[in-house]
Parts: C-alpha cells; structure tokens; sequence
C-alpha cells in the first residue's frame, strides 16, 4: 500500500519546516491529495519530489492540488477586475509587497506567476506578464528584453552562495569543487538565477558540466535544492542565503552579491497600479520590513533604473 505522509512527518523527514511543506505544496512542486479535510502526500509523490519530478510528469507542469484559500480569491477576483501579473519565485520581499498592495489606498490585485528570472522576462518581452522579479545585472537584462523601454526598480541586494551541510564538512568553498568525485550537485533549472550564474562561472572556469555529478538533475526551487542537501541527498546547491536559514542543517557559503529588481515597461511606471508597487517599495516600512526577515542590504531599495 502507497503510504500517505502528513506535512509535519514530510518536514520532519526532509529536516524543513512544516511551512517549508506547504509553500512546496502551493507552488506544485510536491503533489498533494485531500482526504476529507486534511493534506497527505503519498511516499509516490514524495519520492518523485526528492529524485526531481517524474518524467511523465515535469514539476514545472504540474498544478498543485492544495491552493489556501487566499490564493483562490485573489485569482478568481482578478478575473473579473483591473490587476497586474507579477512574475517571479516566492520570496520575503514578494510577499511583503503583495500583501501591502491588497492594503495601498491605490492597490490592484496582484496575481504572482511563480516562474523563474529568465522565462519571467520573457513573459514580459511578450505581453504575458505586466512586471517581472528578476536579479540579473542591469545590462542583461537589457539584453534579454531587446527594443522595449524598462523601468527596474531596485528590491535589494543580496549574497548567492552554496547551501552546505552544517559545518560544512566536505569543504566546499569554489564551483571547482563540485567537480570533486565525492561532492553531488542539487542543480537548479535552466533560466533560474542561481543556474544561469553557475553556467556562467563553470564556463569561465573551464569546468565542463558532465564532470558534476548531479548536474543534470533539476530542481525548481531553492527551496527544494536546500531540503536535498539537507536531508543527504546531495552536498551543495546555489542559491538565495535566506532558503538556507530556513534550516538548522545547512551553512550558507556567499559567492556574490546579486540585485533583485522589478522590472516592467517605463511607459507603465505612473499608471495606476505599477505607481503603488514603487510607492511600497519605496516606503521605509517595506525597506524595514525587508531587512528585519532577510537581513539583505536595502541601501538601494526603491531606486528606479531606466533601461533601453
């Protein structure tokens, strides 16, 4: 018989917090199932979540079966209203920023499409999303979004670095060391910030990907690349320091400070709606806010970039 988990015994097994589950949860990365009133995940679905997804079933296809109840109101009231179309994966400052906006005197209903920094500006070169969260420098971004006028207003900086095994005790301190035969990769996805920085330091470095052992295997979140290494399935991840906070198994290694931008068409930036987005962002209780659940540097939080 296919075992069923609750969310704390999934979190207990994967060393994460129980709100880690659901958030996993929430963005279809771990399927679900209700029984009566109550969420169990089947030792299938939590199986195919830990190898990364099932190959007749791609992650970043699936829909979740649990949505809170939140979520449901604020996509079936976006149908039927003005609203803007945020792309970019879950993190502190964007749920900060959503939640002010359902309160901001100006505020429209936001609608987040949890998708990564790469296919998020290709949304936005094809009209499918309004703004787009984003951290790449000023210039590739430009690059990526070619002929179109950008406004990048600034979320924070931050450190991108190797999530370790507490204490880490393989030693794993440069990308050359996940060429190392007894280190195993937790890879992110093509187009997500973390893959796209490391691609780039691997060429630079000469490192040739098939000698990483674990390369080819995607993940499509830092969240998941975190839970692997900390529950033994692999010895490093790049990613976002504050993934890495969420759990007491795991040290952080920086690597490089990267901004984290809101990028949408200049043209949009003082009609309604985009102009509240800046307003929050450039409020002190966002940049406190930011600060106090992150600890990023905010020194450049609001500041508006204008991009051809």
């Amino acid at each position: 018989m296919n075992k069923l988990y609750t969310a704390q015994e999934v979190a207990d097994r994967l060393k994460i917090k129980k709100t880690t589950v659901y958030e996993l949860i929430k963005r279809g990365e771990l399927a679900s199932s209700k029984i009566g009133k109550q969420l169990r995940i089947s030792e299938e679905h939590l199986e195919q979540y830990l190898r990364g997804g099932a190959s007749d079933a791609p992650v970043l296809s699936q829909e979740p079966d649990f949505l809170p109840e939140s979520s449901l109101l604020k996509r079936d009231y976006l149908l039927h209203s003005s609203g803007l179309i945020l792309s970019g994966q879950t993190s502190p400052a964007l749920e900060l920023l959503c939640s002010q906006m359902e309160v901001h005197p100006q505020g429209i209903p936001v609608l987040q499409s949890h998708i990564n920094t790469y296919n998020g500006l290709y949304s936005l070169y094809f009209g499918k999303v309004h703004v787009a969260a984003v951290s790449l420098p000023p210039e590739e971004i430009s690059f990526l979004v070619p002929g179109v006028s950008l406004a990048a207003v600034c979320l924070y900086e931050y450190p991108l670095g190797f999530y370790v095994r507490k204490g880490n005790p393989k030693g794993i301190l440069s990308v050359r060391d996940l060429a190392r035969a007894d280190v195993i990769l937790a890879n992110r996805e093509k187009g997500s910030t973390g893959r796209m920085w490391l691609d780039r330091e691997l060429l630079v470095s000469g490192i040739n990907p098939v000698d990483i052992s674990g390369y080819r295997k995607e993940l499509v979140s830092d969240l998941s690349t975190a839970a692997a290494v900390s529950s033994g399935k692999a010895d490093a991840a790049v990613g976002e320091e504050s993934a890495a906070r969420q759990s007491p198994f795991l040290d952080f290694v920086p690597l490089a400070d990267l901004p984290a931008f809101l990028v949408m068409e200049a043209d949009n930036l003082e009609k309604k709606g985009f102009s509240a987005l800046v307003e929050i962002i450039q409020s002190e209780d966002f940049k406190t806010g930011i600060q106090n659940q992150t600890g990023y540097d905010v020194r450049r939080t609001g500041q508006i970039l204008y991009l051809k």
